[in-house]
């Protein structure tokens, strides 16, 4: 691996690979980076160089945002796993801040249509993330209620919820409301009963109506 700079030398990240992927973390440089490889206890030459890669890391706007979240950590579903902030919504275009609750009869009706758009977007090189900032009354609701989601999370007892839930200062749930990846500018006050598309948020993202 190099990084694009002019004289950047090559490093040697991993001895071995099984499969077609890898991971690097720590990949800041805004010019990009290339790879190559080589069959393993060879020594002939390495591939060509492949395309430059740009990591998509998480926006500064972002980063503001959820900077009071307790260990870095967001929720995960399937499982509730902790899974690092970076991790979950670095590189994503939109993030939609979701406040809903258990004991809403217009969020639980809600919520599944959002789970089928959600679904929709296919895997984890999908545009946009949802996370849920929960409204329920006690950790036992949250649990209950956040089992029939397939998005993020911010824990119950984590102060960055009440954070976040004043930063877009819910009144009223259910509320969806659509950020830049980029900024953390809010789109979208309330995308609850809006039609859900990508390419609008892009529009609005770009100063356009």
């Amino acid at each position: 691996m190099r990084e694009i700079d002019g004289s950047a030398q090559w490093n040697t990240i991993s001895s071995t690979l099984s499969g077609t992927e890898v991971k690097k973390k720590n990949l800041k440089s805004r010019l990009g980076y290339q790879f190559r490889v080589r069959p393993a206890g060879s020594d002939g030459p390495f591939s060509s160089p492949s395309d430059t890669i740009v990591a998509l890391g998480l926006s500064d706007g972002i980063k503001t945002l959820f900077h009071g979240l307790e260990n870095g950590t967001l929720l995960q579903n399937p499982g509730a796993k902790p899974v690092p902030l970076e991790d979950a919504l670095g590189g994503k275009e939109f993030i939609l801040l979701y406040a809903s609750a258990h004991w809403c009869g217009p969020c639980r009706n809600f919520t599944p249509q959002l789970a089928n758009w959600y679904r929709s977007l296919g895997g984890t090189a999908k545009s946009a993330e949802v996370v849920f900032l929960s409204c329920d009354h006690d950790e036992n609701g949250f649990n209950s209620y956040y089992k029939e989601m397939p998005w993020l999370a911010v824990p119950f007892d984590d102060d960055a919820r009440e954070q976040l839930l004043g930063h877009i200062r819910v009144q009223g749930i259910p509320r969806l409301v659509v950020l830049d990846g980029k900024t953390g500018r809010i789109l979208v006050d309330n995308a609850v009963g809006q039609q859900m598309e990508v390419n609008h948020w892009r529009r609005l993202a770009g100063g356009k109506k």
